[in-house]
């Protein structure tokens, strides 16, 4: 046998001699892939599978101190309000330091109605880690349920200071609409306008600032606002239009209604440009933004069936505008919608139509008709 063929044997022999199983897998080890398994069903929605993965890392880990908190921020999810409250206390049991464990057990004695149990849960979030936002706003809605709105709005500005980006206009939304329902539109205002200066900003927090402009009577500043907002939310633009109008500038209605058109092409934006064409006396203009308007009508809105028939009767046309109130007003569901029926009725009157007059005040009866 030759020298190099022994050496080759050789080393086949000392490698089959070196050659080992691998080492078992740790259990904790193997505990952790089934939790981050479990946190990617979770995230996913696969609640099922998130239960089955989280009941792996039990059996393979049963002392691990995250297990009970994971798990109960899934049965909230799954709305089971008395599995999550033992769970998140048998996590604040093993570990009480745990700001968020306190948070969320302050929601869900707050859910059921312990409410001085869950204060103190919240204060005690808010003792580990004073920017949980959650709790913040959950302490905002217990006071404003016990009628302390001056806190409420305090401790929703709070969230919102440290709230993730998207929450945080969302909050100071919530925080100016609390103050509108007690008629403080003045103080939302100023709400909003100081959020506006921290940076925060979203197409709801734009809309809201535009309609307190509006309620302070400040036009252009209610118009940059819902132009802001125009650019998530294209609907803003009939706003936008409406107030250029009411500022006598037609070109700048035009272009806004435009706009809203070229978002959304609906019966109601044509109705705005043809009334722009009406005031120029621009008569082809008006009947080609009908012909457009009618085109398009949905014949499921109580408002555009309503505007239709203003600018239908506008163009001469009160007939047709007439019939049109009609059929939407003898809609069950729109019996009652005083508004409705009093344009009905007034229109009726006008066309000395008094039988359609007379039922259509019969309906709001004893509302005063013409």
């Amino acid at each position: 046998m030759s020298l190099a063929l022994r050496l080759l044997l050789l080393g086949v022999m000392l490698g089959s001699a070196c050659k080992k199983d691998p080492p078992p897998i740790d259990p904790k080890t193997e505990a952790d892939g089934h939790y981050v398994a479990a946190t990617a069903a979770y995230l996913k929605g696969d609640f099922k599978e998130a239960h089955a993965q989280f009941d792996e890392v039990r059996r393979l880990n049963p002392t691990d101190k995250r297990l009970p908190g994971a798990e109960g921020e899934l049965l909230m999810s799954e709305q089971r309000i008395d599995d999550a409250l033992k769970k998140f206390e048998e996590a604040v049991a093993l570990d009480p330091n745990r700001a968020t464990t306190w948070s969320r057990l302050g929601v869900l004695y707050g859910i059921k109605g312990e409410k001085q149990k869950a204060k103190e849960a919240l204060e005690k979030a808010l003792a580990f880690n004073p920017k949980d936002y959650n709790a913040h706003e959950a302490l905002g809605d217990e006071a404003l349920e016990a009628g302390n709105l001056d806190e409420a709005v305090r401790r929703f500005l709070l969230a919102s200071d440290a709230a993730p980006d998207k929450a945080r206009a969302e909050l100071v939304v919530k925080a100016a609409g609390e103050l509108v329902k007690a008629k403080q539109g003045g103080k939302a205002l100023e709400v909003l306008e100081a959020a506006q200066a921290k940076g925060v900003k979203s197409a709801a927090l734009s809309q809201e600032l535009g309609d307190r402009y509006v309620e302070a009577s400040r036009w252009d500043d209610a118009i940059a606002a819902y132009t802001t907002a125009a650019a998530d939310d294209p609907s803003a633009w009939e706003l936008v239009a409406e107030l250029e109008v009411r500022q006598s500038r037609p070109d700048r209605a035009e272009a806004a209604w435009k706009k809203a058109i070229a978002a959304k092409d609906q019966a109601l934006y044509h109705v705005g440009l043809g009334r722009l064409c009406l005031a120029r006396k621009d008569q082809a203009c008006a009947q080609a933004e009908l012909d457009k308007a009618l085109a398009t009508a949905t014949g499921e809105e109580v408002r555009e069936a309503m505007e239709l028939a203003d600018f239908l009767s506008h163009l001469g046309r009160k007939a047709d505008a007439l019939k049109l109130l009609e059929a939407v007003a003898a809609e069950e569901e729109q019996t009652k919608n005083e508004a409705l029926q009093l344009a009905t009725a007034r229109l009726a009157k006008a066309l000395g139509k008094a039988d359609v007059a007379q039922t259509a005040c019969a309906r709001i009866a004893p509302t005063k008709c013409p």
